[in-house]
């Protein structure tokens, strides 16, 4: 009897991933590299590569925002062009809520960047959150 070759989903793989590396409860350092990192998997996996990359990153405070992550939008209307910049917290409880900020951030990113949506909390960002679930992550 021949065995079957199973072979898991890029999403299942991930998941797998970000389980294994989630698991120890630990505060969390931001860095541009993890950011780059898991921009690229989630951008591969949750979005099939059509999700370009932010005009900038900046780690900084967000406790004045009120937020743990942002998107922040420049346009110059003479020029007709757009740039988005993404702002994540130096620190976070835990890696998950940094992954979690992360891909919260893409969503709004491609809202904005793909479909010229306002990038609000509003029902296109919510029909993520299957796609996010799957990789083991929240909204």
């Amino acid at each position: 009897m021949r065995k079957k070759n199973k072979t898991m989903s890029s999403a299942a793989k991930l998941k797998r991933t970000i389980t294994r590396q989630c698991s120890i409860k630990k505060k969390y350092a931001t860095t541009y590299k993890d950011i780059k990192k898991y921009f690229k998997e989630f951008n591969r996996v949750v979005f099939r590569n059509k999700l370009s990359a932010f005009g900038d990153v900046l780690i900084k405070d967000l406790t004045r925002e009120k937020c743990m992550g942002q998107v922040v939008t420049m346009e110059w209307k003479r020029k007709g062009t757009r740039f988005y910049k993404l702002e994540m917290e130096p620190s976070y409880k835990s890696k998950r809520d940094f992954l979690d900020t992360l891909i919260h951030e893409m969503v709004h990113l491609y809202q904005m960047q793909n479909l010229g949506d306002n990038g609000t909390h509003n029902d296109l960002f919510w029909s993520f959150e299957p796609k996010v679930q799957k990789i083991g992550l929240r909204l």
